[in-house]
């Protein structure tokens, strides 16, 4: 029988083990940032004190986010993920009027129709070697962050994406192996950004925030950051990035679609989003 119970440091050994399972591209640091970013919003399921499932929920001010919800191979068709995943959305809805969002494959969004999600957007996930990793990037555009940019990145961000993820933003940037990017404007000030940070199998870039000008210049500096080593992009379907993506000879590797309950909201999909996060964190 399934037993419920937060989710804890202890167990991102086990939950790695179920991700790594699912061919996931999570690595140790991301279940460690979901557990310090929303300790009460991980999730475990149980059985006989094994974990075999589980279930993540990180909040963005108004917007709630859904994912990591998986069941071990041997323990499913027995309920599980419907269960672990109600636990998730019933806590997602405590906050009252709030939007809740997540990513779904084909397969699962008539299951997630059937809670009241609606579909607002196509996206897709492009994987493969960034073939303009030695153009080299213009140091008067693009430079490096560090963490004493913390504030001026929250801010752009919370501007062109409508939430604030000041709090994911910083983690990421204090984290070991990740780097972040910056572009400025002719003013000086931030005019977009993008991070590129370890994974299982593949480099992960997002997120990736600006203006149709600055996708080519923040893909060149990531291009360079990561070499010949293969990348992972989850990108809105619908948007001028995938046509840099697929230049830089990037492929399609699969296709999901967002989802929003109670209403169809574009979350996390303002005009200047170009890669997301990853499924995990919107």
């Amino acid at each position: 029988m399934l037993e419920l119970r937060s989710l804890r440091p202890a167990d991102v050994d086990d939950a790695m083990a179920l991700s790594t399972q699912a061919g996931w591209n999570q690595v140790p640091a991301d279940w460690e940032r979901l557990l310090s970013l929303a300790p009460e919003g991980c999730f475990a399921g149980t059985v006989e004190g094994e974990l075999v499932a589980t279930a993540t929920v990180v909040t963005y001010g108004d917007v709630a986010w859904i994912g990591m919800v998986l069941v071990d191979e041997d323990h499913r068709s027995r309920g599980y993920g419907s269960r672990i995943f109600e636990r998730g959305l019933e806590y997602a809805r405590e906050a009252g009027d709030r939007i809740i969002g997540l990513d779904a494959t084909h397969l699962g969004e008539p299951i997630y129709g059937k809670y009241g999600f609606e579909t607002v957007a196509t996206v897709f996930r492009w994987q493969g070697e960034l073939a303009s990793g030695g153009t080299g990037v213009d140091p008067d555009r693009v430079r490096q962050l560090s963490s004493t940019d913390a504030d001026d990145l929250a801010t752009f961000d919370r501007h062109r994406v409508g939430v604030d993820r000041s709090e994911l933003l910083r983690e990421l940037l204090g984290e070991e192996g990740v780097r972040g990017y910056g572009l400025d404007g002719p003013d000086g000030a931030l005019a977009g950004y993008a991070v590129v940070r370890p994974g299982r199998t593949s480099r992960q870039i997002g997120p990736l925030v600006a203006d149709r000008e600055g996708i080519a210049p923040l893909l060149s500096a990531v291009g360079v950051d990561v070499g010949s080593q293969q990348v992972i992009v989850d990108a809105p379907a619908d948007d001028p990035v995938a046509g840099h993506l697929a230049a830089t000879g990037l492929e399609r590797d699969r296709e999901l679609v967002r989802m929003t309950h109670p209403e169809a909201e574009p979350a996390l999909l303002g005009g200047s989003v170009r890669a997301f996060t990853c499924f995990a964190f919107g």
